[in-house]
């Protein structure tokens, strides 16, 4: 049949079934393979044309997430305020991270949430596929709505977690000033690079499920390494190779926006910090979703 509803006919001495044959209806009508991949153009577009699913998707996807518990949502905040609190307890008073940190309890509640955001979207990114493989095996859309739908959760907890946030910092002692402006751009930034990451771990964890189980473990060596709990500088003065690594880490460089917008006693921010956080941002974002689209055909088929 052809598009106007009319059977298409074969010219005279044409062989039946013949490769030719097949071959010319695919370019006459512009046939693909079901299920081929769509070009990365074209799948950003059916991405961007399902923004509104996404946004209701991930909202549902996180009511149900806490539907079980008896505080219910309050855990996207309370679980961070717990591993400050314990964070604090262990380094703070018992370690002594805090000295050389003039307002100690901002700088390691910033820093606590701001890498939840990283965790919880790594973490949920590489299980994305794997929750929904029932709803990615029957319908057909691009895949990135899991990767995406689970950023964007993250991004909803990070900013419920701000809400805390700044009275926590206001009682510690900081006042308002016109650089918690600066905290638009850095979500914006961190945002980009946790999607980046997000997709990149789909794409692993759709293949080997028990990334899942060692994801963990590698976060919390992250975490150790990003200057949650103490200051790199303080620890690192006699140790430049030590310094140099830990500052290369991007989400100490994120971290370090979050709290030069927010702690007036610490040493602010430079523009070298801002440019390197828009490179990883980009270079996470356009590597992770290339990587991720490379493998859309494989998705949803084991």
């Amino acid at each position: 049949m052809t598009e106007s509803g009319q059977a298409y006919m074969k010219p005279p001495g044409e062989a039946p079934g013949s490769s030719e044959d097949a071959q010319a209806l695919v370019a006459r009508y512009g046939l693909k393979r079901a299920g081929a991949r769509a070009s990365l153009s074209e799948y950003t577009r059916e991405l961007w044309q399902r923004r509104y699913f996404i946004v209701e998707f991930s909202r549902a996807t996180n009511a149900s997430g806490y539907s079980r518990s008896f505080l219910g949502q309050a855990w996207q905040v309370l679980t961070p305020l717990l591993n400050a609190a314990v964070y604090y307890l262990i380094f703070g008073l018992l370690i002594g991270t805090r000295r050389g940190v003039p307002n100690y309890l901002g700088f390691l509640v910033i820093g606590i949430f701001v890498f939840q955001f990283v965790q919880s979207s790594v973490t949920s990114g590489a299980r994305s596929l794997q929750s929904n493989r029932s709803l990615a095996r029957t319908l057909r859309f691009p895949r990135a709505v899991f990767p995406v739908s689970s950023t964007t959760i993250a991004l909803q907890h990070l900013l419920a977690s701000l809400v805390v946030l700044i009275p926590i910092v206001l009682l510690s002692g900081e006042p308002v000033r016109v650089q918690w402006l600066l905290l638009i751009p850095a979500v914006a930034l961190q945002t980009m690079f946790c999607a980046g990451l997000a997709f990149a771990f789909a794409r692993v964890g759709a293949k080997i499920p028990d990334v899942s189980q060692m994801l963990p473990f590698a976060l919390r060596v992250w975490l150790y390494a990003s200057g949650i709990m103490f200051s790199i500088d303080s620890f690192t003065k006699s140790k430049p190779t030590a310094a140099a690594i830990l500052n290369a880490n991007p989400v100490t460089t994120y971290v370090e926006l979050y709290r030069g917008a927010f702690l007036a006693s610490g040493p602010g921010t430079t523009p070298s910090q801002w440019l390197t956080a828009l490179a990883w941002s980009v270079g996470v974002l356009v590597v992770g979703y290339v990587y991720f689209w490379k493998a859309e055909e494989s998705y949803g088929r084991d």
